[in-house]
């Protein structure tokens, strides 16, 4: 309710032309967002669909993942203030432009949880209102399946280091046998966060699990 009374006082201007409505109106967004070629996430071999190659797949057990565009620019811009500015309108205008998975029982929601600070002094979960809204226009509910076990800052971190900070850092919150899971995150980097979520969701029984993320930084 807040959230919206303060859309209704200050209300969305598109970053580039300053025009009242959303965070980037129509026009603008056709000249500055870049569509990011779809590839592995992990070693960025392109392919036509973002699906993990199989030497990846292998390794981190995620189907594959699509990316909506090059962290850049504006997109890196309006991102920054969606994580750092309680601009949360930000996150549902870019669940908007994320591909739409089939609205079916056989698919799960859900989202790359926040370690504890960062959701503390934000007082929100930016992929969480990325997810809720995105499900939400598909006449579903993303659910909370993970659960994150302390801080673990990926910032300034090698690759290698990366993907061992995370390990054991998430846990399962319950079972979910038989059913294929749409991770959703706002940005990812080497794919280490999105490899350990995907094999601790297949451990708990997911069939699949396939990554949209509104950037790959």
């Amino acid at each position: 309710m807040l959230e919206k009374l303060i859309e209704f006082i200050a209300p969305d201007e598109c970053l580039v032309c300053r025009q009242e409505g959303r965070c980037l109106c129509e026009d603008c967004a056709k000249s500055v967002l870049q569509p990011k070629k779809q590839s592995c996430v992990f070693c960025n071999t392109l392919n036509e669909t973002g699906k993990t190659c199989p030497n990846c797949y292998r390794k981190h057990g995620l189907s594959g993942a699509t990316i909506a565009y090059r962290y850049e620019g504006s997109v890196k811009e309006l991102i920054a203030q969606m994580k750092y500015q309680n601009r949360r309108s930000v996150a549902r205008y870019f669940a908007s432009k994320l591909p739409m998975q089939p609205a079916s029982q056989d698919y799960i929601i859900c989202y790359v949880p926040a370690d504890g600070p960062a959701r503390r002094r934000r007082g929100y979960d930016q992929a969480e209102v990325l997810a809720r809204a995105y499900a939400k226009q598909l006449g579903a509910k993303a659910q909370s399946l993970l659960y994150r076990k302390q801080h673990s800052a990926q910032v300034g971190k090698g690759r290698a280091n990366r993907f061992e900070s995370v390990q054991g850092n998430f846990l399962p919150r319950t079972r979910i046998d038989g059913k294929k899971v749409v991770l959703i995150d706002d940005v990812i980097t080497t794919g280490a966060t999105t490899s350990e979520c995907a094999k601790v969701l297949k451990a708990a029984g997911a069939k699949s699990v396939w990554a949209l993320a509104i950037a790959k930084g």
